[in-house]
């Protein structure tokens, strides 16, 4: 029987293949990497086995949103603040009615029922066996497995194909190439290497933070964001409460999208995050995105993003503390996230995301830096300082910083950048691109960070813990914004450039990692700790003058 079941499997599969090979004028989306070191062909899905397709539609007039967008979160314009609706961002980019129509029948034509769009209309998603994907994409899926974990991620075997009389509509089929490396997580001490003493206190005296006493009633939310399905423990965060900020006691998660486990596995990542935005957005409502386990961290801001877009009311600062080495994805689809955060911007979000604890990065024969990934010009990327004997700031050395290939460098920081290159500093003598999207923007502290981790106080390092602490600062400021009436900050990254007087410039440190050299920190932007660390007092002056 089984035999039979996937003769009669193949056989299809091939007959497809046949098909598609006959209109020699269908798209063929070709893989854009082979699998990378680490990853091996595994074994073939049963046909029954259930696949989602995401399928990305042509964005129309994004050039259109993006200067929308670069006009809406300028100080200098009369547009500032102006945020759109989902309704008004689709009547930019929204596909026709019409073009949607033909995707679901050609999704109808293979059997395959119950697509869903979403308000802006740009993406069709729909939940399938393996067998009709084959079908339907001209292609074989298979498992691949990564050698240190075992973990399986399903793939398309080469080429998939998307017949021409949609080809202008489809932009590809989310989730069937590329493959990830790794992600970033807190490095932890323990036993007599633990470190610690930094905890909330510490950051509101450092940056001068003025700590509510109770809830503000006003429109200000803030969310983490978690892969992997990672956990935090209710309990560790009580525990954590009474630790280092008794007034908080109480205070819990509002809603969580997807599914946390307390009973589970409990992150170390998760718990970070949910304890220090909470602890520094005090009493803001906190939310928690929980995707579930999946070994490619693109698939992961792809189905993160798509929820988003898909919630009428999001919170407006988000904290994400993942990532990975760019470079490596299809650029489609790297380009898609950026549209993605782009979206978000322009509803008036604010994402601080983690840069990375991996210095200044470094390819395998120590001659090229490797860049982070996602480095979106949409999003305000975090580095991390640490306190020396005398309670200054200095880089911290995994900081990661440096230029993107996946993005161009936005107008809005090209003079910042410029200052840097054009400063005198001595440069690594490792490739760049000094044209890419240049990263961080901003740094808060990072190292010797006291969590609570299974009931025990456990010191951390990271950028993650910056993008928390940096993400519930900006909350504090919507805060304070909502209760003078007025919105959001919103894409803060044209406002953190053009108020240099907000931050304290970071001048010592350099973030050299493995064998490649790496920047050194200089004044004004560098490349390690982005125009400084926050002064909060600066800060909300600033943020109250904005209309």
């Amino acid at each position: 029987f089984f035999f039979l079941f996937f003769a009669m499997r193949s056989f299809l599969v091939v007959l497809s293949l046949a098909l598609f090979a006959l209109c020699a004028t269908a798209l063929v989306i070709k893989p854009t990497h082979k699998e990378p070191l680490g990853w091996r062909r595994h074994a073939e899905p049963l046909p029954h086995e259930k696949i989602r397709l995401q399928i990305a539609l042509k964005q129309r007039q994004m050039d259109v949103l993006e200067k929308t967008l670069l006009r809406v979160s300028d100080p200098r314009e009369a547009t500032y603040g102006q945020w759109l609706s989902l309704e008004e961002i689709a009547e930019i980019i929204a596909p026709s009615w019409d073009d949607i129509e033909l995707v679901y029948s050609w999704l109808e034509s293979y059997e395959i029922q119950g697509a869903e769009t979403r308000t802006t209309r740009d993406w069709v998603v729909v939940d399938t066996t393996v067998a009709k994907a084959e079908v339907l994409l001209g292609c074989n899926i298979v498992y691949y497995q990564q050698r240190f974990s075992n973990q399986l991620i399903m793939r398309a075997l080469g080429d998939y194909h998307i017949p021409d009389d949609i080809a202008g509509v489809v932009d590809f089929v989310a989730g069937l190439h590329g493959f990830p490396y790794s992600s970033w997580k807190p490095s932890t001490y323990s036993g007599n290497d633990r470190i610690g003493g930094n905890t909330p206190t510490t950051v509101n005296d450092l940056y001068q933070i003025t700590v509510p006493s109770g809830p503000c009633n006003c429109n200000s939310s803030q969310a983490v964001v978690e892969f992997s399905g990672a956990n935090y423990s209710p309990s560790d965060l009580q525990t954590f409460f009474k630790d280092f900020a008794p007034q908080l006691a109480g205070q819990t998660i509002e809603n969580i999208y997807g599914s946390n486990n307390p009973n589970g596995f409990i992150s170390t990542e998760a718990n970070l995050d949910v304890q220090y935005i909470m602890a520094i957005g005090a009493f803001i409502e906190t939310d928690d995105y929980v995707e579930p386990p999946n070994p490619s961290i693109l698939d992961s801001f792809l189905q993160y993003t798509y929820q988003v877009g898909n919630q009428t009311s999001p919170p407006l600062v988000h904290s994400i503390s993942w990532g990975d080495y760019g470079g490596s994805y299809n650029n489609n689809t790297v380009q898609r996230i950026n549209n993605e955060f782009m979206l978000m911007g322009v509803r008036g979000i604010t994402v601080s995301l983690a840069s990375g604890d991996n210095g200044v990065g470094c390819g395998d024969h120590c001659t090229a830096q490797e860049f982070d990934f996602p480095s979106s010009p949409y999003i305000t990327m975090v580095g991390s300082t640490g306190l020396t004997t005398s309670g200054s700031e200095r880089a911290a050395t995994f900081s990661a910083g440096g230029f993107s290939n996946d993005y161009y460098q936005p107008s809005y920081q090209s003079s910042a950048v410029n200052g840097y290159l054009d400063s005198g500093v001595k440069m690594p003598s490792t490739e760049f691109n000094p044209n890419g999207r240049a990263y961080p923007d901003v740094s808060t502290l990072g190292t010797d960070i006291d969590v609570v981790v299974r009931g025990k106080n456990t010191a951390v390092d990271g950028t993650s813990c910056s993008a928390p602490i940096f993400g519930g600062i900006i909350s504090l400021l919507n805060a304070q914004r909502s209760l003078q009436g007025k919105g959001p900050l919103g894409f803060i990254n044209p406002w953190i450039y053009q108020n240099p007087s907000m931050f304290t410039d970071i001048t010592v440190g350099s973030n050299d990692y493995k064998c490649c050299e790496g920047f050194t920190c200089a004044t004004g932007w560098d490349p390690i700790t982005g125009m400084g660390t926050p002064i909060y007092p600066s800060m909300l002056q600033s943020a109250l003058s904005l209309p």
